[in-house]
């Protein structure tokens, strides 16, 4: 009998843990804290964006990133060094601060440059957008603190780059999320799906895929789907990284970007 006892204890136990591994709320508080212990981020980024009528038409591009967080900033959260690559060399930089972002095109030897302290009505509008952990993370306490707007879902576990991932879907309709700005837009025709592959050990994204689909037209989905590789987390980087001086574009034309 007491083995019998014990037995059904072990099994009470695994079907509680199966049922929080299997919550969606759960997986999203999970990583809510893993992105608080990350203060600096490298990774490697391939992204395709288009839509799924015209896949001729997908794009890819190819990127690295560095990012330190910031305590209080309201675009993306950190500071940021963003190399754009093509086949043969960088052909576009973005460097940011957190007052100032400047965009090098190295193939003309251009620099747009934003200065929010001389511009701060650039903050306004929408100029400038990364999908940063700190972004993820904003968005992911945004739907909880919204949920009655959302639901949410776990799809089949898939594996990414070799690592066991949970599927978690947000999903907000008839609205947009504008991160950064702290509201919603009211777009009744609109449905806005993110889905994150976390891995289950750490309970970090590997992939992040945002898909928008019209009510009107729900089989023309447009998405944007990046994929992280090699991500170090909280290495140790160099101040130099985030310099937005006069220096860094000597030799560059420069157009001074205005709200």
């Amino acid at each position: 009998m007491k083995y019998r006892f014990i037995c059904l204890y072990l099994l009470i136990i695994l079907f509680v843990s199966c049922n929080n591994n299997r919550d969606p709320i759960r997986a999203i508080q999970n990583t809510i804290s893993s992105i608080d212990t990350i203060n600096t981020i490298y990774y490697e980024q391939t992204q395709f964006s288009g839509n799924n009528v015209n896949i001729e038409n997908v794009k890819q591009k190819e990127r690295t990133f560095y990012y330190e967080k910031l305590k209080s900033d309201s675009i993306i959260g950190a500071k940021a060094h963003i190399y754009f690559y093509d086949s043969s060399c960088i052909f576009l930089e973005d460097i940011y601060d957190g007052n100032k972002l400047i965009r090098k095109l190295n193939r003309d030897s251009s620099a747009r440059v934003y200065d929010l302290l001389k511009y701060p009505d650039l903050k306004k509008k929408p100029f400038w957008g990364k999908t940063t952990p700190y972004v993820i993370q904003y968005m992911l306490n945004y739907s909880i603190e919204n949920k009655e707007y959302y639901s949410f879902e776990l799809g089949t576990d898939t594996m990414i780059n070799g690592k066991d991932c949970y599927c978690l879907k947000t999903i907000l309709e008839k609205k947009a999320l504008m991160p950064g700005f702290y509201e919603f837009t009211i777009d009744t025709n609109r449905v806005e799906t993110m889905i994150l592959f976390i891995d289950k050990l750490n309970n970090y994204p590997q992939r992040i895929r945002m898909e928008v689909y019209f009510m009107d037209n729900p089989d023309n989905v447009y998405f944007t789907d990046n994929s992280f590789y090699n991500i170090k987390f909280n290495p140790e980087l160099n101040d130099s990284l985030f310099n937005t001086s006069d220096k860094v574009v000597e030799g560059y034309r420069i157009n001074e970007i205005k709200p």
